[in-house]
């Protein structure tokens, strides 16, 4: 974990930076070590090889940008950093087993399926609020960075909870100003990246201003802007509803388009019950108008 923990920032750099050269020896020189020591250093705490971790990001990205955009197939291979289409379309066929257009055509055609069959949806064991649209204010964030499965992140200042509850602790024991309100920004695709690979940005706002951060703890300016927001009542196994009924949503809407950047969850409240605990998220996808 300390490896993973020193690899963040570098790691963070390379999903902001994907249209760039990437290769091992510019990475290596940006951690200060040599190629080969960094590519061992870099396996240990990641789990795969510099390249192989480009490569991953770098056709996720394309895969979501496919989906939720019209632009060309060359357009969206050079955002990731592919050089040519060719190279692009023959990395994407073997991660994905398509070529990028079919993968567009039947996403989009299961999309429409879904859309018309869940026109009237609301909620299986759970509730779902009707989508709108609005701003969220810029912030300042203290975050940690988690990687792995989604579904095995406890839930915000929970008895298993390692995240928030380190944020609150780590500001109170330095009296730094801050808002116990969990926020996660979600990075991941769940149905395309493996569980293992998933990128989850624990955080608490603070500020107005910005503060050194600890040993994987860092300050995050969240810009804010426009988003799609659905409110889900029920247990956190029914949470991937709301998220399918606010994209269906974004899709359908004659006003707001999908932007780049992470899905959001503010978690408001939980009632622990007799059978199970029943949460109050509010769930943030961005978008932009047409």
């Amino acid at each position: 974990m300390a490896l993973l923990d020193d690899m963040i920032p570098l790691l963070i750099e390379i999903q902001s930076n994907l249209a760039q050269d990437l290769d091992l020896e510019t990475l290596a020189r940006r951690f200060g070590y040599s190629p080969f020591h960094f590519q061992r250093v870099f396996k240990e705490a990641v789990g795969e090889t510099p390249w192989q971790y480009v490569h991953r990001l770098r056709l996720e990205k394309a895969a979501y940008l496919l989906l939720i955009t019209g632009d060309s197939i060359l357009d969206i291979s050079l955002v990731v950093g592919f050089r040519n289409h060719e190279t692009f379309s023959r990395a994407f066929r073997k991660a994905f087993g398509c070529a990028p257009s079919e993968y567009r055509k039947e996403g989009r055609r299961e999309q429409r399926q879904r859309i018309e069959r869940n026109r009237d949806f609301r909620g299986r064991s759970c509730t779902l609020s009707e989508v709108r649209f609005e701003s969220l204010r810029p912030m300042t964030l203290l975050c940690i960075r988690t990687v792995g499965d989604y579904w095995k992140i406890p839930r915000s200042f929970s008895n298993e909870d390692r995240l928030w509850s380190r944020l609150v602790s780590w500001t109170y024991e330095r009296g730094i100003a801050s808002q116990g309100l969990p926020i996660g920004l979600y990075h991941d695709d769940p149905t395309v990246t493996p569980p293992a690979a998933q990128r989850c940005d624990a955080c608490i706002p603070i500020g107005p201003t910005a503060v050194p951060g600890g040993r994987g703890l860092r300050c995050l300016d969240f810009a804010g802007g426009g988003y799609g927001v659905i409110e889900h009542t029920g247990p956190a196994s029914t949470i991937d509803q709301a998220f399918r009924r606010l994209a269906d949503a974004i899709r359908i809407s004659p006003r707001y388009t999908f932007r780049d950047g992470p899905a959001v969850e503010i978690e408001r409240d939980t009632l622990v019950g007799a059978e199970a605990a029943i949460h109050h998220t509010d769930i943030y996808l961005p978008v932009s108008t047409v």
